[in-house]
């Protein structure tokens, strides 16, 4: 089984390869931070990803939603206790605690070399994703200032300073810059929840920048309209005109 170690602490990675000369395994690389691990991903083809959780910018749950086909199994690895991680026991996933044990990493190991045998990769769907993301997240995170976005087959951060809105179109999300369009792996409902006090929720399919917004015009009828910076003209809804008022006062 080929694996790969994605951890940005050096230590941390380099006990997990340590442990895993012991457990027959091919380790074909490191990644120290959520970026690198989907180039090497890419490039590598691992069978299984042995990944941080907690990484800033691109974090593991980031790097599921991001992995090329055909996807990799993971097994994440954290410091939340097992209590908090009950949710990853009905999904079909696995995750070791850190410090993590020989006898655990053996354990979930077999468990990986089982679905691959047996070729039963867990769906890791955005709903998925998005429900163990809720297990463990931490209060008052801080708003992660760059956005994993597509790139023709890779991928780059976008900071969200130049992103003048995001918009779903057919299911899928997309930023907008003033040059162009960038294809998004997230739900406008998860980038609503990563921008929250930095963006604003104009529609069902528009999420706003406030520094974006040159000003807002009532239509009379409880709706209003932002005109952006670059020109764009979204309208509001009277459901969250209010709303957006609001978070233009503040």
């Amino acid at each position: 089984m080929r694996v790969l170690i994605v951890d940005d602490e050096p230590a941390a990675r380099q006990r997990l390869a340590l442990l895993l000369a012991d457990l027959d395994v091919e380790v074909v690389g490191e990644a120290a931070h959520g970026l690198e691990a989907l180039e090497l991903a890419r490039e590598r083809r691992p069978d299984l990803l042995l990944l941080d959780i907690a990484m800033p910018e691109v974090d593991g749950f980031d790097v599921v939603r991001h992995l090329p086909e055909p996807r990799p199994l993971v097994v994440f690895q954290t410091a939340y206790d097992e209590y908090a991680l009950k949710a990853f026991d009905h999904e079909a996933l696995d995750y070791v605690v850190k410090p993590v044990t020989r006898e655990r990493l053996a354990q979930a190991l077999d468990r990986a070399r089982r679905r691959l045998s047996e070729q039963q990769a867990p769906a890791l769907t955005g709903d998925l994703l998005t429900r163990l993301h809720a297990a463990v997240r931490t209060p008052r995170a801080p708003v992660r200032m760059r956005l994993l976005v597509r790139e023709g087959r890779s991928h780059r951060l976008l900071h969200l300073r130049h992103v003048l809105r995001f918009t779903a179109e057919e299911g899928l999300a997309y930023a907008h810059t003033r040059e162009r369009r960038y294809l998004t792996d997230y739900t406008l409902q998860d980038l609503e929840e990563r921008t929250a006090g930095l963006f604003v929720r104009a529609s069902r399919g528009d999420l706003v920048s406030l520094d974006a917004v040159e000003r807002l015009v009532g239509a009379g009828d409880g709706s209003a309209t932002l005109v952006l910076t670059d020109g764009a003209a979204i309208r509001v809804t009277r459901r969250r005109a209010a709303e957006v008022r609001a978070a233009l006062e503040r």
